[in-house]
C-alpha cells in the first residue's frame, strides 16, 4: 500500500531532517556513541510480565498532536517521567518528533536521567540512524512503523534494533500490516487504533486483529484508550499491555490517573 495522506508528508520530512543530522553528525560517530551505551532495562522482559490481573501501562510524554493540535507544551518531561515511575507504569514512552508532536531528543534524554523504566522513543523511523541516535541517547526501544517502511527494511531494522539491544515496537494498523510484521519476526507488536493516512481513531482495530496473534507475539494496544473501560474492553482479548498518552498527560493528577488505568 502506497504511502498517504499525513503519512506521506511526515516521511518527506524525516528524508530531509536525516540528511541534516548526517551532515551535522556521521553516521559512524552515532554508532560508536550507541554501541558505548549501555544496554539498561530490557523493554521486552517489563511487558512480558503483564497479564489480565497485572496488565503494562506504557505512559507517554506527549506536547502535541497533529491530530488534537498542543496538549501540553510545557510538559516537563523529567518531572512527568518521574511521576508515570511512581504511579506503577511498565515504561515510559517519549514521543521526538519535532514538527507535529513538538518532541525533541533532549525530551528523550530528560526522560532517560529521570526513570529506571525502559524508555521507548516514539518517531517515524526510516533510517538506521534514528536507530542509533535512538540508543545513543539512552532508549531501550523505538518505534518501527509496518506502512512505511519495505518488508526488506523493516526485516533489516528489527535485526540491527536487537544487535545493539534495542528491542523494537513494531506498529500495525490492519491483517496485512500484522503478516508483514510477522514474517519479518517481530515480537512486541503495537496495534494502533489511529489510522495514520486519516487520523480517524476506531478501538475495534484492536479487538479485530487481537485473535491474529500468537504466544510468541507480545501484543499492545495503542491510541484511543482512555479510561479503564477502555481497557476493559481491549482486555476481553487477551491484550495486556496499553501505550496511553493524550489521556494521562491531560489529566489533573497524572500518578493517579494511571494509577486509575491499572
Amino acid at each position: 500500500m502506497a504511502v498517504t495522506g499525513f503519512l506521506k508528508k511526515i516521511v518527506e520530512i524525516k528524508k530531509k531532517e536525516v540528511l541534516e543530522l548526517k551532515a551535522e553528525v556521521s553516521i559512524n560517530t552515532v554508532r560508536k556513541d550507541a554501541e558505548s551505551q549501555e544496554n539498561g532495562p530490557d523493554f521486552g522482559e517489563a511487558l512480558k510480565i503483564s497479564s489480565p490481573e497485572n496488565i503494562g501501562i506504557i505512559a507517554e510524554i506527549k506536547k502535541a498532536s497533529p491530530s488534537k493540535g498542543d496538549i501540553k507544551i510545557d510538559l516537563d518531561p523529567a518531572i512527568f517521567a518521574e511521576k508515570y515511575t511512581k504511579a506503577g507504569a511498565r515504561a515510559v514512552s517519549v514521543l521526538t518528533e519535532k514538527n507535529y508532536f513538538k518532541g525533541s531528543m533532549s525530551d528523550l534524554k530528560e526522560v532517560r536521567k529521570s526513570t529506571s523504566l525502559p524508555v521507548l522513543r516514539k518517531d517515524f523511523t526510516i533510517s538506521s540512524y534514528q536507530i542509533f541516535e535512538a540508543k545513543a541517547a539512552g532508549a531501550n526501544s523505538i518505534l518501527l512503523i509496518t506502512s512505511i517502511l519495505s518488508k526488506e527494511q523493516l526485516r533489516d531494522y528489527i535485526s540491527l534494533c536487537r544487535e545493539i539491544h534495542l528491542e523494537p515496537l513494531v506498529e500495525i494498523n490492519s491483517e496485512m500490516e500484522f503478516e508483514k510484521a510477522a514474517f519479518c519476526n517481530a515480537k512486541i507488536i503495537g496495534i494502533n487504533n489511529r489510522n495514520l493516512q486519516t487520523l480517524k481513531t476506531d478501538l475495534g482495530v484492536s479487538k479485530r486483529l487481537a485473535s491474529l496473534f500468537t504466544e510468541d507475539h507480545i501484543p499492545v494496544a495503542a491510541s484511543g484508550i482512555s479510561s479503564r473501560e477502555d481497557i476493559s474492553e481491549v482486555l476481553e482479548t487477551g491484550i495486556c499491555n496499553f501505550l496511553v498518552g493524550e489521556s494521562i498527560v491531560r489529566s489533573h493528577d497524572p500518578e493517579k490517573f494511571i494509577r486509575l488505568l491499572l
